[in-house]
């Protein structure tokens, strides 16, 4: 069964279980394997829990972490709210400590079942440091904890790559939930690199505290972007907020920023007088405030761009005002896509233009990427005001036909391919950590095709790869990965993919092609025909500007890896017992190759035989096409799998630069073939340096022979040279770390 009522399951999950809420000390909380119904969050914490890295966790109703423990999140996690009758939110009370630390490549994501705005309840923090409030302490507005005191340095943890989806639960008509709430949080708290996506109240709001914020993300939320309150005084470096507009989103959107030092009392100490700087802001294009200084509220703004809001500025209340005109306040380098309103007449459109800053500018900003370009910062880990999270598909979806917009498989999400999936110039297939597809066992031929001008942006992590496999764990199962890039290939008139016959090559030496890190797929190797088997990952004149490493081929019926031309540079790669070759290149590539790992398993164990560990060629067809195929391939392990047969055979004129490198296993452990390959080892063109391999050199011309081989810096023969197995050649093997590789 494939998929069933996610909240029914959930419900039925949560009738059966019992949940511990006091674990042990650094106790794990592991949802075996990223199985996505596993693991239930709920309750109170009174110890030390850790999410486990790539793993999926259910959060139903409150998850409170209270004063001496930690809850540890750590990359790739993903935190999905249950859509039932609970109201879910995470606290952390003073003295707790929450350490969500995830990458750019892979964020810890918190979102919900329900993916709408208002579906649940996010993130509150509750420090000790300052607050304004009436008696120097407050009450969460979510939870009733207590916050504030006069630690400004007080520590509540780290948030780090951390996006929060559809928050802004309506508890009551005082009380919605925003994305993350800090209240009272010190300056000894680590908050960077977050966003928060399509909530219902406010992105990111402060009641009162010193906390730092940088490198901040607001999409789409329906009131504020960022709020301040109660004498929030910290800085903030690196903001962007977005509004799309309401007739496309289907709601409308309040300030980017609302600031106040304290609705009660203007004049409270300590007065709020953030420092911001490095921030954009674009509106919705409606009427209505973009930036709206008020209740007393100080602050340093510089170099900020506010556009999309009918006023792009409006300060109102006497302390505010003055504090902008005697210069306690400062508004510097701000360019604003309209005019400065001013309530109290103090400090006018006219000072704000007196300062040096500018009005009635044109948005240059047309997309997401544009965005992007100017802050690369927010790239990979975020979603767009378009951005792939309304093009996210839901868990178990079936993989078929074409995509000619973006759209992105989610994190830990398995998901089914039937037939060619094929990603069509222009688009872009972005693959979270932990997602698994499987190629169904049907009538269809299953593969990728990531088409010229298409990108695959495939990124896992060390404890959370993406693992694309087959309901039929046999080699040939399926077809694999086909990327098409505009980089050369010697190829005559260029060349057309052998699965999907589709063009790849061209003269954009550093084209990109995406992303593939941490990716494994499993029994691929399908026969079309005769002449055309699917590699594990074919690449076609792709270009040097894609990204390719830790990256395993296991037990495909076909090569590992294989490479028609272009200009790619790969690392830490990794082929097991692939039936025909583990690594071949062809028509000219000339990229990198760090780290390389091939093993073949014996036959007689096995069940099948294995070719070369490496097949080179620079033409088939015209040994001396150009660009000529040179990689410089460094740091290899290829391990074979005791037949005659031959180990790394470099021919039809394939040049090649090889240092430190160990071949065993193989009755031909290095074969040199074709007087050009021979000849570009014999006068230096190519190079075999470092190298030791477990018999002597053999080829079909006396051009570079054993003796010259011997006569290369730091090469040998031993005989002796020998992996017992695939644990002894991993162990040999120091960048291969997590559970990446598969061994078994």
């Amino acid at each position: 069964m494939k998929s069933m009522n996610r909240k029914l399951f959930s419900m039925a999950f949560l009738a059966g279980l019992t949940l511990c809420t006091a674990c042990s000390d650094d106790e794990t909380t592991d949802n075996g394997g990223g199985q996505t119904e596993e693991t239930v969050l709920s309750g109170t914490i009174t110890e030390d829990v850790t999410l486990t890295s790539g793993n999926t966790y259910r959060l139903s109703g409150q998850y409170i972490v209270e004063e001496g423990a930690t809850l540890t999140i750590e990359p790739g996690v993903r935190i999905v709210a249950v859509y039932d009758d609970n109201v879910d939110y995470i606290l952390v009370k003073q003295g707790a400590r929450i350490m969500a630390e995830g990458t750019a490549s892979s964020p810890i994501v918190m979102t919900s079942e329900q993916e709408q705005p208002g579906a649940w309840g996010g993130i509150h923090i509750c420090g000790r440091a300052h607050t304004n409030a009436e008696g120097g302490q407050g009450s969460s507005e979510i939870g009733g904890a207590a916050y504030g005191g006069n630690d400004d340095s007080d520590n509540s943890g780290v948030l780090r790559y951390v996006r929060v989806e559809y928050t802004g639960y309506a508890f009551d008509e005082e009380h919605e939930a925003n994305g993350i709430s800090f209240y009272g949080v010190g300056n000894g708290t680590t908050v960077e690199y977050c966003q928060a996506y399509r909530g219902s109240d406010d992105g990111f709001e402060f009641f009162g505290g010193a906390v730092n914020i940088s490198n901040m993300v607001v999409t789409d939320c329906s009131d504020d972007s960022f709020d301040w309150t109660e004498g929030w005084n910290g800085t903030a470096t690196n903001l962007i907020a977005t509004q799309e507009a309401e007739e496309t989103l289907g709601y409308a959107c309040d300030c980017l920023i609302e600031a106040d030092n304290n609705e009660n009392n203007f004049d409270a100490t300590p007065v709020s007088a953030p420092t911001i700087s490095n921030a954009l802001f674009i509106g919705n294009g409606a009427a209505g405030n973009g930036v709206h200084l008020r209740r007393g509220t100080h602050v340093t703004m510089n170099n900020v761009q506010i556009y999309g809001k009918g006023d792009p500025i409006h300060v109102e209340s006497t302390q505010t005002e003055n504090a902008l005109l005697d210069g306690t306040s400062t508004l510097t380098n701000v360019s604003l896509g309209g005019t400065l309103l001013s309530d109290e007449g103090i400090y006018t459109n006219d000072e704000f233009i007196a300062d040096g800053n500018e009005t009635n500018q044109a948005n240059p900003y047309a997309d997401w990427d544009a965005i992007v370009a100017d802050n690369a910062w927010a790239s990979g880990w975020t979603h767009g005001w378009s951005g792939t999270g309304s093009n996210v598909l839901p868990n178990e979806s079936t993989l078929v036909g074409e995509i000619t917009e973006d759209v992105t498989l989610g994190a830990g999400n398995t998901y089914y391919l039937s037939g060619q999936y094929i990603v069509r110039e222009g688009a872009t297939l972005n693959i979270e950590s932990g997602v698994t597809v499987i190629a169904l066992y049907d009538e269809t031929v299953d593969y990728f095709l990531i088409e010229q001008g298409a990108k695959i942006n495939a990124v896992g992590t060390a404890d959370a790869p993406i693992v694309m496999t087959s309901e039929r764990e046999e080699p040939g199962a399926w077809g694999g990965i086909h990327i098409c890039g505009r980089a050369h290939t010697n190829a005559q008139g260029g060349g057309y993919s052998e699965i999907g016959n589709s063009p790849y090559g061209g003269d954009v030496e550093d084209d990109n092609s995406g992303t593939l890190q941490y990716v494994r797929v499993e029994y691929t190797g399908y026969a079309f025909d005769e002449e055309h088997e699917a590699n594990g990952i074919s690449f076609y004149g792709v270009g040097s500007g894609t990204t390719v490493d830790h990256c395993q081929a296991y037990k495909g019926s076909d090569d590992g890896f294989e490479f028609f031309g272009g200009s790619v540079n790969i690392s830490d790669m990794v082929v097991v017992s692939c039936s025909d070759d583990s690594f071949d290149w062809t028509e000219g590539w000339n990229g990198t190759a760090t780290n390389l790992m091939a093993y073949q398993e014996a036959e007689n164990s096995l069940g099948y035989a294995c070719d070369c560990l490496i097949e080179a060629d620079n033409n088939e067809n015209d040994f001396a096409a150009t660009p000529i195929a040179h990689p410089t391939l460094s740091n290899l392990l290829l391990v074979g799998n005791g037949s005659d047969s031959q180990g790394v055979r470099l021919r039809r004129g394939t040049q090649v630069t090889m240092d430190n490198a160990q071949i065993c296993g193989k009755g031909l452990a290095l074969v040199i073939e074709s007087n050009e390959t021979a000849t570009s080892l014999a006068d230096g063109t190519s190079a075999i340096t470092n190298t030791t391999i477990s018999n002597e050199v053999t080829g079909d011309t006396e051009v570079y022979t054993n003796t010259q081989f011997l006569a290369g810096e730091g090469n040998a023969v031993n005989a002796e040279l020998n992996f017992a197995s695939l644990s002894d050649a991993i162990a040999a093997c120091d960048w291969i770390e997590g559970s990446w590789v598969k061994a078994d």
